[in-house]
Formats: C-alpha cells, structure tokens, sequence
C-alpha cells in the first residue's frame, strides 16, 4: 500500500457513512481492500444489514496485552446547503482535506491505519499484539458498534489497552504554545425523553392542565439549578499543567486545595466559558420540545428530549433522582434514550507516559495536559471492561476549526494529516515494540 495520508483520507471522506442510516459497509469495504493488498487478514462484524465494523490484528510476543486501535467509520449527517464544499466530495481546497469526518473521526483511522501498515511492513518484533478496529455507529449509541461487539465477541475484543479518538494538539488556546491534550476519562450521556398528558381544549380557554405549558415549566426548574462545580482529578491535573501558562493559578499551585482553585475559575470568569463549565459540573440541556400541531388548539400531549451528562465519579442513580426532584411533577414520565456515568482510566501508566513523551517530543515547548471529554465515546464501553483507554489525535487544529466536529466545512489541514500519521506510528511502535 502506497497511497499516502491525503489521497487515503481523501478516499475515506468520500464514502458517505451518515448515521442514519450509517452503511458503514462502505468503510468496512475500503479498509478490506487495503488489508488484502498488504496480505493482512481481517474479520467483519455485520450487526444489522449494512452496519458492518471490521477488525484487523498483527501478532506479538504476549509480553504485554493487546493494544486496539480504535475509530469509528460513521459520521454525522451533513446539510450541504449549510456547507462551502461537498461535505462528501474529500476535496483538496487550500491547503486541507475536506468533508464531514475529516476530524470526527476519519483522520485518525487513517492515521492508525498507517500506523498499523507500518508496523506489518517492517516486520518489528511486538511485544504485544496489534489490533485494528473500525466500528459502525459510534454517532447513534453503539447498537450496532462497539457494544454489539463486546457483547457477541467479548473473546475477541480482550485488550489492555485502547487508543481511541479524543483531544487534539491545539493552537489557539495558548499564546504561541500548542496544548497536546490526552483524554484518559470522558463524561456519562444520560439522555431523557420526558413525556406528559394533559387536558386538551379551545386555545380561547386556557384552564391550567395544558401539559405544554405543565412540561414547560418543569423542564425549566431543571435548568435553573445550578449544580455544584466539582473538581476531578482529571480537572484537576489538567489546570496544574495549564499553570504555565496561566499565571493567575499561582495561589492554587501553592496550596493544591480545591477551593482555592474553584475560587480563581470563578474570579476569573472561567465558569462563563462553556467548556470550562461542563468540565466541573453536570449539566443539563433542553434540546427538542414538541407538542400541539395549532395555533388555537391546547394539545393534549407534549413531550421533551434532554441531555444530560454526568462527571465521572458521580452517582447515576442519584443524579436521576436529583432531575425528578428538580421537575417537581409526578405525572412526567422519564423515558431513557441512553443512560451511562462517566468513567475514567488511570493516567498512572507506562501507556500514558509513553504517549505524552511522544507528543512533547514532537512538539517541543508544547504544554501537554489531560482533558476531560464533554462527549461520549466508544472508549466508555471499554473502560466498563476494565481496558485502560486513552483517547488522542496528534494533529494540530487550530483551536477555531473544533467548532466544525457535528457542524459545517469540517477539514484538517494537509500538513496536520502528515504530521499527526508521524507521530501516530512513532507512538505505536514505542507501545508495541518499545522502539523510540
């Protein structure tokens, strides 16, 4: 396999693996043939017609457990009347590599693919088995992905070690530094369809039993509350790395209290910054609302969809009954779309070491730093499973090009690609074969 970085992601961009309905078949296909050329055998796991994940393994030693390489091949639908380019056409437009999955997470399957051909093409001797895993709908709850897998392949899918999408190598956060971000632990998705009945009636006569109005006014004791920040440990370490960059953290690296910390946020207007906020708290977010079809007719049904989203190491079962507590309303009934807490891996690896090692040496007089994902990703099913997972990809996005992941003209830049795939191979080969 001779392509290189831009023409692969290019290819990759091109097969339209919208979830729904998904037909990550194509991507399955793409990586399939791939595999054929280099004289690697795989295995595909088709959950639903259509919905196909595929996995790949080069052999070690057993000295250590395996290492998953893991992305996944769905991606986000794409409104092209929202787009400057075809979010499917994998253009080369100025200098980057465009359409929907350039960052989320198309670039770091190629950048493990390459990875993983590398290390099959040199032969080097492992002290770990390789694998490489391509999962279908990451995007819709892993149904048909990576939980479908661990639940019918469990023996497959044994590991020590998983790296999986999650921070970047940013620029923009920092004046003149790069943050090399490594995410060891991502927040729990609790998302709720809350229903209510009512009496229906003429819009002339409100009589106060309109469950448009009774929801309403539920949802928004919820999202008054203000939970309490916290401070994780990954929030923690993540602001004691971000000192050097930061000189108001001075008080708080002196004394190392949460309170203290807490306290600089607050006096700094950090918990104003979104992602800031959604680092130290639960939260809450009201995103549909239905109910009526007219303007002159109070319905008789209504119903809201909200997301909520859990730090790791808070209690689901107490956060749920926190939100029923919040509505006040005993006729609302609670329907889970996904239910999970958030969970972490310890940063206290050789793993993890190895990898921030490689990103500074790569990026000399970058501030590495553990982040929390606000996201969820397929990463949560494997820690559930005791496997350390980490999640990277170490190529530099300038920090206003984030805002593309599930929005519009998402791309990464030529130069990044290339750069992310070095590093991407240095890091592989130094957790498989212990080469620097």
């Amino acid at each position: 396999m001779n392509s290189g970085a831009t023409e692969l992601l290019s290819r990759y961009l091109r097969l339209d693996t919208s979830n729904p309905p998904g037909n990550e078949h194509l991507a399955a296909s793409f990586f399939a043939d791939i595999f054929i050329s280099a004289g690697i055998t795989y295995k595909l796991y088709e959950s639903r017609p259509g919905r196909v994940s595929i996995r790949a393994e080069i052999k070690g030693s057993g000295q250590e457990g395996p290492l998953i390489l893991l992305h996944h091949t769905d991606v986000i639908a794409a409104g092209r009347a929202e787009w400057s380019f075809d979010p499917f056409g994998g253009e080369i437009i100025d200098g980057h590599i465009c359409g929907r999955g350039a960052l989320d997470t198309k670039s770091l399957g190629i950048m493990q693919l390459l990875a993983f051909l590398e290390v099959k093409q040199k032969g080097l001797p492992l002290k770990r088995d390789l694998i490489f895993l391509a999962t279908a709908d990451e995007e819709s709850g892993a149904d048909c992905g990576v939980e479908y897998l661990l639940r019918e392949h469990p023996e497959e899918f044994r590991a020590t070690l998983a790296l999986n999408e999650g921070s970047y190598v940013t620029d923009g956060v920092v004046p003149e530094r790069l943050l090399a971000m490594i995410s060891p632990g991502e927040k729990g998705p609790c998302w709720m369809r809350l229903k209510r009945r009512g009496q229906a009636g003429h819009g002339s006569t409100p009589h106060g039993l309109n469950p448009l109005e009774r929801l309403s006014a539920a949802v928004n004791r919820l999202l008054n509350y203000k939970d309490r920040p916290r401070v994780t440990p990954i929030v923690e370490e993540y602001f004691r790395r971000m000192s050097q960059a930061w000189d108001f953290l001075g008080p708080y690296i002196e004394d190392g209290r949460e309170e203290t910390l807490l306290k600089i946020i607050e006096e700094n207007g950090l918990l104003s910054v979104p992602q800031v906020n959604a680092m130290l708290r639960n939260t809450v977010s009201l995103n549909s609302l239905h109910g009526g079809n007219k303007v002159n007719v109070i319905p008789s049904y209504a119903e809201a969809e909200v997301d909520t989203r859990l730090l790791p190491g808070r209690d689901l079962e107490a956060w749920i009954a926190h939100v029923k507590k919040q509505l006040a309303d005993d006729e609302i009934q609670i329907e889970f779309i996904m239910k999970g807490e958030g969970n972490a891996s310890t940063m206290d690896t050789q793993a993890y070491r190895t990898i921030e090692a490689a990103l500074l040496d790569h990026y000399p007089g970058a501030i590495a730093a553990p982040y929390l994902m606000l996201g969820a990703t397929d990463s949560r099913f494997f820690r559930e499973k005791g496997v350390i997972s980490y999640g990277f990809c170490p190529a530099v996005i300038p920090a206003d090009h984030l805002k593309s992941i599930h929005g519009s003209d998402e791309k990464i830049g030529v130069e990044s690609m290339n750069k992310g795939v070095e590093v991407y191979k240095d890091i592989v080969i130094r957790l498989c074969a212990g080469i620097k």
